[in-house]
């Protein structure tokens, strides 16, 4: 009796081992199936995103927050996903908005020149229309700042790149600090790794400025600095024609609906919003992001993949206006009863993948871990980086509901120096995006979401 017991028993655990062999075999074929299908040549996927992206880039142009080019581009978008299948395809209004656009705008160098020098300059989001003319005072950060009689003056922050997440403090909260210790206007360095004499835009403090806010390109902020190290008195002029208006927007959105868990919801986007600066202006920030997360969505429905939970799509609006009622926070409201595994979004890059950040419980981000290391190695990304997780969009969906959040680990430094090169510039165009790099953004995607979304077990939030 005992031995058929144990037989019986030695039988059942070598069924459930073939099982789980089965269904491990399965999940490599898939990601096989991904990458196979996006590097054939011969394939529909093959440079897709590219060209998607291109196509948008081409014809619409920079997309603010509310304007006419960005609703124009979001009825196309919608348009064109209704062609795909997928199970739902939705726009979400967000009501009335209060959004900005950019005048006539320079900055003139009088002294010490013997004649007017137009620099390369950008308002930064948000400044009021004005002009002002001034002498110039350079500080290097807040505290050398509080040490300095800047009354009346126009002050320039030339700071020290040390990364992004400390720079951008100069443009978010340096015109407000100038101005509540007197100054009369703002110009910032530009928040950039490396310059070409480019200017790079961005909000700043909406709630209280009243004076011009601009940046500068890096090469003139040094040589601003320079002349007041020598002693030299510089006197600058800036105008500004900022205004702000009312106009609506939506946020976009298409899903796969789950084969057993419906409900359970994975969502992956990025913001189809941008900046203005120049004719191609978001192709890389938000643009490849929004269009490699729909290619992987896309994906699914290609090759007749139905995932056990719901795949959802969003390109969120208005992340660059960075406004209390954005296309992030109304979608974080809105939805804050449903169940979202995860969200992810994309919006560092579109350089080769090598991994995923995670900002979520420990088990989670074991659950992650190990999803990626068994079955994502052949594709060269699975490596997983805790608590790097975070960005603008998906966070307002974990800051309401606790739900994980996880990025696109890409090739460039610790800085993001590349990315931010380009970044809130005209460079920001499709002379920077790389076909096979956007490419293998869509295989990562599609995959890891693939392996969340059909993982057999309940998934852990915390």
């Amino acid at each position: 009796m005992k031995i058929v017991i144990l037989f019986s028993f030695i039988i059942q655990a070598l069924n459930a081992y073939m099982l789980r062999n089965r269904k491990d075999q399965i999940k490599q074929q898939v990601i096989l199936q991904f990458r196979e299908t996006v590097k054939n040549p011969f394939s529909p996927f093959y440079h897709s995103s590219y060209d998607r992206l291109a196509y948008y880039v081409d014809t619409f142009g920079p997309r603010m927050w509310g304007s006419e080019s960005m609703a124009d581009s979001v009825d196309a978008l919608v348009e064109e996903m209704q062609k795909y299948g997928f199970d739902r395809v939705w726009k979400e209004n967000l009501g009335e908005i209060t959004s900005w656009k950019r005048g006539e705008e320079s900055v003139t160098l009088y002294d010490p020149r013997e004649y007017p020098q137009k620099l390369n300059m950008i308002g930064l989001g948000w400044t009021p229309a004005g002009s002002v003319k001034a002498e110039v005072e350079v500080v290097h950060t807040f505290e050398e700042l509080k040490h300095v009689d800047v009354k009346g003056k126009i002050v320039c922050f030339n700071f020290e790149w040390k990364g992004y997440s400390s720079s951008v403090q100069y443009r978010m909260n340096g015109p407000r600090l100038a101005e509540q210790a007197g100054a009369i206007g703002t110009i910032i360095r530009s928040v950039a790794s490396i310059s070409i004499s480019s200017p790079h835009t961005g909000m700043t403090d909406y709630q209280s400025i009243k004076y011009p806010a601009v940046a500068i390109t890096v090469e003139d902020a040094d040589m601003i600095d320079r002349m007041r190290q020598r002693g030299q008195k510089v006197v600058i002029e800036i105008k500004t024609g900022g205004q702000q208006y009312k106009t609506t927007s939506d946020n976009v959105l298409a899903e796969i609906r789950g084969s057993k868990y419906p409900d359970e919801i994975l969502l992956m986007g990025g913001h189809w919003d941008s900046w203005d600066v120049g004719s191609q202006t978001g192709a890389n920030d938000d643009g490849a992001g929004v269009i490699e997360c729909l290619e992987a969505l896309k994906l699914f429905k290609y090759l007749g993949i139905r995932p056990k939970r719901t795949i959802r799509f969003i390109a969120w609006s208005g992340e660059e206006m960075g406004m209390e009622d954005d296309g992030a926070q109304q979608y974080a409201k809105t939805h804050s009863q449903e169940n979202h595994v995860v969200a992810f979004e994309s919006d560092l890059g579109s350089t080769k993948p090598y991994g995923f950040g995670v900002t979520a419980g420990e088990k989670f981000t074991q659950l992650v871990t190990y999803l990626a290391y068994e079955y994502l190695t052949e594709i060269g990304v699975e490596k997983i980086y805790p608590n790097a997780g975070g960005a603008a969009d998906s966070g307002a969906l974990r800051t309401v509901t606790g739900t994980p959040v996880m990025n696109n680990q890409i090739v460039d430094n610790n800085t993001h120096d590349y990315y931010f090169t380009y970044h809130h510039t005209a460079g920001d165009s499709m002379l920077m995006m790389n076909a096979d790099d956007m490419d293998d953004n869509v295989i990562a995607f599609a995959s890891i979401m693939y392996l969340i979304a059909d993982h057999d077990d309940s998934i852990p939030k915390n």
